[in-house]
């Protein structure tokens, strides 16, 4: 059973407790402060198991852990915006009027909890016990994190313009960034804003920063690895102002139009993105339909069946919703048209159509349970490359269609949590007194929840480094073309994210600017990679395709597992 709501909060409160105290120390002493939150952390683990039962010891310990990286997420942006303040204090800066209107921050709330109410209900009126409830207090956790932080920028946010130095400063309590004007890749007038594709919940491959505070204008800024949306008082003014110093030849007032996300033209678009939003970033379609079989008390077994029929349902429909999701509109880009359906015909899907999607991310997407039923999907950044390059991407996600990646990453995800609560259910039936078996109970769970990164990291891995050397057989140019559109990808994406960190983060040293990741990295991000993250190294990537010329066998087969263990612990 779980505990109540009270001590729910309390125990969140001292894991932001413990986060808060370190961060303040580490402003004195950064080995002390750290030294701290080890401490208190033990301190505090050592409370839970002395004060309530061994098997629920463990969840009070994931509210602690909560509520630390609760903590975390809200004060990342602080160090910016100190350093942001003092800028400003030098600076001859003019500030750019907004104005804020409570309407706009309540149709956040409002999408937010109509999302969510399904798992809300389950938690009040579900049974009494049930694994779902702890899914959906730790869901509700994240979510009400990014809740605060939406609420605290829209209240706090203001911007600034210095014309000397042709930087414009978003600062608020929670993120800042500071934009050089020549850094902006272009800038947009939008007659609203576009709750759907800003509210996180509703989006997805989404690079937006969301600023707005009204239903005004919305002045939609463009660069490396992100897109900023704000609305302030004299949009057309202020995007005059940017074209001049961006030295925009053709000055078009246009405004592109955003219908309300209640016009009824937007009706299939809204149910779309919160049927993703409620079976895909949350559990509150499952969860609200649970309880209604559990209303009209409906055996265990059919409610069991009945959520695995439509865990089978989204599955199948996947590719339709996540397009949704996406914003993503099938190209009708006749070069890429004509790419694709080279490299598809060559691996044998000649079907599979190709959409676009607004992003600054590099990337492309495969979805899709099968062939007849997938879609490859590539960001708008991505569409910038060499021809050469995109053919690559065009011929590896191919292959993750061909050998129907998605379909076989969702079940084996889904035969591992089944197995883990086999594991759960057989230890409260055949083991009466837990207390003493504290130590293999403890060694168990934890080896449990390390193992299921592992193991989804391995099949994921596999199907990358497949998909990577099959994919090069598509190519004219080989398994040289493939590594010349990951190299190629790669640097335009460290590109973008180190330009992204310099407007939101502080970098105080070489250090804190992302290494290439082309380069080996250290030992222990070459661990965390390989073990732990959903693709290989792209150094490990790169080189292999670079000394590999037979496709996908044996041969890489071998070597990818051997070197997964190899450059995990070998310098």
């Amino acid at each position: 059973m779980l505990p109540n709501w009270y001590e729910i909060g309390l125990y969140i409160l001292v894991g932001l407790g413990i986060q808060l105290i370190g961060m303040i120390v580490e402003k004195v002493n950064k080995r002390l402060g750290s030294s701290i939150e080890i401490i208190l952390a033990l301190l505090a683990i050592g409370f839970v198991f002395y004060q309530v039962p061994f098997m629920d010891g463990f969840i009070y310990i994931a509210f602690i852990s909560s509520g630390y990286f609760l903590a975390i997420s809200l004060t990342t942006g602080y160090e910016k915006r100190i350093e942001l303040q003092e800028e400003l204090r030098q600076n001859k800066v003019e500030k750019i009027s907004l104005g804020r209107d409570f309407k706009r921050i309540a149709s956040d709330i409002f999408i937010t909890g109509f999302v969510v109410i399904g798992a809300i209900l389950f938690y009040i009126f579900g049974p009494e016990y049930s694994l779902l409830k702890y899914i959906i207090v730790f869901g509700l956790v994240s979510t009400g994190t990014e809740v605060i932080k939406r609420i605290g920028i829209y209240a706090t946010v203001n911007v600034f313009y210095d014309k000397e130095e042709k930087q414009l400063y978003l600062v608020s309590y929670f993120e800042s960034r500071k934009i050089p004007i020549e850094d902006l890749e272009d800038v947009k007038l939008e007659t609203n804003v576009d709750l759907l594709k800003l509210h996180p919940l509703l989006t997805m491959f989404s690079s937006n920063a969301d600023f707005t505070t009204s239903f005004r204008t919305v002045l939609r800024l463009y660069m490396p690895g992100e897109t900023v949306y704000i609305t302030i008082r004299e949009a057309e003014k202020w995007k005059s102002i940017i074209d001049e110093k961006i030295n925009v030849e053709e000055k078009v007032m246009e405004l592109n139009e955003v219908l309300p996300f209640w016009h009824r033209k937007n009706i299939k678009r809204l149910i779309g993105k919160l049927y993703f939003a409620s079976t895909v970033k949350g559990v509150s379609a499952y969860t609200g339909l649970l309880l209604l079989l559990y209303y009209f008390e409906v055996p265990s077994w059919i409610m069991v069946t009945v959520a695995l029929a439509f865990w089978g349902f989204n599955l199948y429909i996947s590719d339709q919703v996540l397009k949704v999701a996406m914003d993503a509109e099938e190209t009708q880009n006749l070069e890429l048209i004509q790419l694709s359906q080279r490299v598809f015909e060559k691996a044998g899907i000649p079907n599979v159509r190709v959409y676009e999607t607004e992003s600054t991310e590099y990337n492309g997407l495969a979805t899709g349970m099968n062939i007849g039923k997938s879609m490859v999907t590539i960001t708008t950044a991505t569409l910038k490359l060499p021809v050469e390059a995109i053919e690559g991407i065009l011929a590896h996600e191919a292959i993750h269609v061909k050998k129907r990646d998605v379909l076989w990453g969702q079940l084996w995800r889904f035969v591992y949590l089944i197995l883990v609560f086999g594991i759960v259910l057989l230890i409260q039936k055949y083991i009466t007194n837990i207390e003493e078996y504290k130590i293999p109970l403890f060694l168990t769970i934890w080896f449990l929840m390390i193992i299921f990164p592992i193991i989804q990291s391995f099949s994921s891995q596999w199907m990358e480094v497949r998909a990577d050397h099959l994919g090069a057989s598509l190519l004219s140019g080989g398994s040289k073309q493939m590594s010349s559109s990951l190299i190629t990808l790669s640097e335009k994406q460290d590109e973008a994210i180190n330009k992204s960190l310099s407007y939101s983060t502080v970098i105080k040293e070489e250090k804190d600017v992302a290494k290439s990741s082309i380069e080996r990295d250290s030992l222990i991000w070459r661990f965390i990679e390989f073990q732990f993250m959903l693709h290989p190294p792209m150094y490990w990537r790169v080189q292999t395709l670079k000394e590999n010329n037979e496709g996908w066998g044996k041969r890489i087969r071998n070597r990818w597992m051997v070197d997964r263990v190899k450059e995990s612990i070998l310098r």
